[in-house]
């Protein structure tokens, strides 16, 4: 018995990753913040400004879109878990789908001389192209961590590594999107979004090609001989998962964490020019958010281990919504704003390095528990609760544009009102959702003992 525990021990700490390999694993997260950070950031910007769609169609397309991946998602990661090829389970998914989703990037932030129909009918068309694609490459992205390690620590860095890849993708495209856009464009954004677009695909292919060279399906590979030759019913796939409450209390954080982020940087730039009056505080503001992320990066690891995922991120948001009351009180010293601003976006954002370790977690959970892993499936999770919470997000600020009357020509007080409110109201609300969805996660005691008996069954399963 003793040298059978020695055993777990031993497998478990061999589970260790290289430092390139944790470097591109982020690179994964960089390419996708570098595309997607521009669609996030600048796609309402760019339906409401560039291409002249009214905001409240606008808001529509959004929600639209969205709602679609309710049902590709999902059936995205039920591909990924039947998959079983020589290459791996994900990689050839990143492989195969990053080119068509950098056209398609491309196309999303191109217009054409059409009517107000067929602008909108040509916008629907390529954002839920784009959409499906960024799933069928961040999917299997994200289900590649829990193959890679099952080491609680691994899995946090691992996330710090994506954070820190968010977090330069992000503030890259926050303080150089409209740089570029007016550089490239020559005074014209309409040509300048198009470039600006191609300069950031090309940087997201080759951060992608990094992670599918790099990275090792580590697990998959030493127990794919163990794995239920059958494949189960993608019904009770869904069932299992609906039952596991650490995924399902994750996928709640993860919803509403997105929610407040894009409602924060879709309202951004309208706050900067309306509220503050002064559109030079954009590449400060956005860029900011995600500054922050480099020093919230190396912290979490510390956090999660000293408080676990829960406490961790609790205390983090406390702080957060505490930062977001006072700021109303400074928007008269713009120094102590941004200041109050960027510590609350520090312990704000714990929950973006978190996250992926909860889910991970949660991978591990359903193995114990149902017997399958299924990381595409539970990761379909979170990818949807990250392209639907930011569309909620930019939607819930396009139709309160919409509602206050909003017009770029002629902005109204009640458009200023509207956006001043949102800005403050939404982050509060949507942090204190995730409280309460945190107070039902029980797993950082439990997960232990999970790894320790899913070792054991595995060494067992090889005698």
């Amino acid at each position: 018995m003793v040298n059978e525990v020695l055993r777990v021990k031993t497998m478990q700490s061999d589970n260790k990753l290289k430092i390139s390999e944790k470097v591109s694993y982020g690179f994964g997260d960089l390419a996708s913040n570098v595309m997607w950070g521009l669609v996030g950031s600048f796609l309402l910007y760019f339906y409401t400004d560039v291409a002249l769609i009214p905001a409240a169609a606008t808001a529509t397309l959004f929600l639209v879109a969205r709602v679609l991946d309710a049902f590709i998602d999902p059936i995205i990661g039920n591909f990924v878990d039947s998959t079983n090829t020589k290459y791996g389970r994900t990689r050839p998914f990143i492989f195969f789908g990053i080119i068509p989703f950098c056209i398609m990037f491309i196309l999303t932030f191109t217009t054409f001389d059409l009517s107000d129909t067929g602008k909108l009918i040509y916008a629907y068309v390529t954002y839920i192209i784009v959409g499906i694609l960024y799933s069928v490459i961040n999917v299997p992205y994200g289900a590649l961590m829990p193959l890679m390690t099952r080491n609680t620590e691994e899995k946090a860095q691992l996330a710090s590594f994506r954070m820190i890849g968010m977090a330069v993708g992000n503030v890259f495209v926050s303080a150089c999107s409209m740089i570029l856009v007016n550089v490239l464009g020559k005074g014209n954004q309409r040509t300048g979004f198009l470039f600006t677009s191609m300069v950031f695909a090309v940087a997201g292919l080759v951060c992608f090609m990094i992670v599918c060279l790099n990275c090792k399906e580590r697990y998959l590979e030493k127990h794919i001989e163990n794995q239920v030759k059958e494949k189960s019913k993608a019904s009770e796939t869904y069932k299992n998962a609906l039952k596991n409450t650490p995924w399902v209390v994750s996928i709640v954080f993860a919803f509403f964490m997105f929610v407040r982020i894009g409602a924060v940087v879709a309202i951004t730039i309208y706050f900067c020019m309306y509220v503050l009056k002064n559109p030079g505080l954009i590449p400060i503001l956005l860029p900011l958010l995600y500054v922050s992320a480099f020093i919230t990066a190396p912290m979490t690891p510390m956090f999660i281990k000293k408080f676990g995922h829960r406490k961790a991120n609790i205390i983090g948001l406390v702080i957060y919504i505490a930062a977001f009351c006072i700021m109303p009180l400074f928007v008269g010293n713009i120094p102590v704003f941004i200041g109050i601003y960027f510590i609350g976006n520090v312990f704000g954002g714990i929950g973006s390095g978190s996250i992926f370790g909860m889910i991970a977690d949660s991978v591990d959970y359903n193995e114990w528990k149902y017997g399958r892993r299924t990381e595409g499936t539970l990761y379909a999770g979170y990818s949807f609760a990250t392209k639907v919470g930011m569309a909620i997000g930019g939607s819930a600020v396009g139709y309160v544009l919409a509602f206050t009357g909003y017009n770029a020509a002629n902005v109204t007080e009640g458009a200023v009102s509207g956006i001043n409110v949102i800005y403050y109201l939404i982050p509060i609300v949507c942090s204190i959702i995730q409280i309460i969805a945190l107070s039902f996660y029980k797993l950082d005691a439990l997960h232990p003992q999970i790894i320790e008996e899913l070792a054991a069954k595995n060494i067992a399963s090889d005698n």
